[in-house]
């Protein structure tokens, strides 16, 4: 990163042209210097409230001018253009223009690219994340596919954003379940609670599960994709594998972790009613 001087004393609507300026420009300034220039762009916001006559600029021609830096051939400038991002949505009017603006498409590209871009996948998540606490209502369906392909395949891949990818869906599941539901997400979350022999993880995706289903408006979406008998599968499935490309060796160190996994996740099921009705 360059070192870019930040005037605070200036006007802010200065600061803010100097910094899109730059950003956005395409010949001329080289990547650090752009990296400095979204770092500046946080410090002016929080510098000053999220007022468009303050900045001088519309939340449109902002997000116009952010959205190149998504583009970047260079990790770290993409990495920062979604943090600069972040910032600035701070309520659902912002977050409507910014999908609008089709920006949840880079965002995707973002989560989607090689694991070994983990800043930038942690930034990316950052921001998906702030977009379902601002409102989950709005959450496109182009990044809860990419939450859920890499939480349905990370695993294999060795990915580590697997457990932060499931986490998200999670709590997207309590917040937007229709979504979620519609795009496979639920079965996502119960193919990852026979994958997990950690307690708490294991109990954590299964009750997101479980409180959908003891809901009455949320129970459809349980009905109407999700197979909650999956759990059993280990148990009552002589032939089962959970991993169809398992060697041969690994079956039976396989099978009892399965084995775990689906006792943790009955014990929690059998906690309310409706749950154990419905296994």
């Amino acid at each position: 990163e360059e070192n870019v001087p930040l005037d605070l004393t200036r006007e802010p609507s200065d600061n803010m042209r100097e910094i899109l300026q730059n950003v956005a420009r395409s010949h001329g300034v080289s990547n650090m210097r752009k990296l400095g220039h979204l770092n500046n762009f946080v410090k002016l916001l929080n510098s000053v409230s999220h007022c468009e006559e303050k900045l001088g600029f519309t939340y449109e021609e902002i997000i116009i001018c952010l959205r190149v830096a998504l583009l970047n051939e260079v990790k770290e400038v993409r990495a920062a253009g979604l943090r600069a991002l972040r910032y600035l949505i701070h309520d659902s009017s912002v977050l409507q223009k910014v999908l609008q603006l089709q920006v949840d498409y880079l965002i995707s590209r973002c989560i989607d690219i090689q694991q070994s871009n983990e800043v930038e996948r942690t930034q990316a998540l950052r921001l998906v994340r702030k977009m379902i606490t601002v409102n989950a209502q709005l959450f496109p369906s182009s990044l809860t596919n990419s939450l859920i392909a890499v939480g349905s395949d990370g695993l294999q891949e060795r990915d580590r954003m697997v457990r932060a990818c499931i986490a998200i869906i999670c709590e997207l599941a309590l917040k937007n379940p229709e979504i979620v539901a519609q795009r496979g997400g639920l079965n996502t979350i119960l193919k990852n609670v026979i994958d997990c022999q950690l307690s708490r993880i294991n109990e954590a995706l299964i009750t997101t599960i479980l409180h959908l289903l003891n809901h009455p408006h949320t129970r459809q979406y349980i009905h109407a994709d999700v197979e909650l008998e999956q759990i059993l599968a280990p148990y009552t499935d002589f032939h089962y594998r959970h991993n169809p490309d398992t060697a041969e060796a690994q079956i039976k160190e396989d099978r009892e972790a399965r084995f775990l996994s689906s006792k943790m996740a009955i014990v929690a099921a059998f906690r309310s009613w409706s749950d154990c009705l419905f296994l």
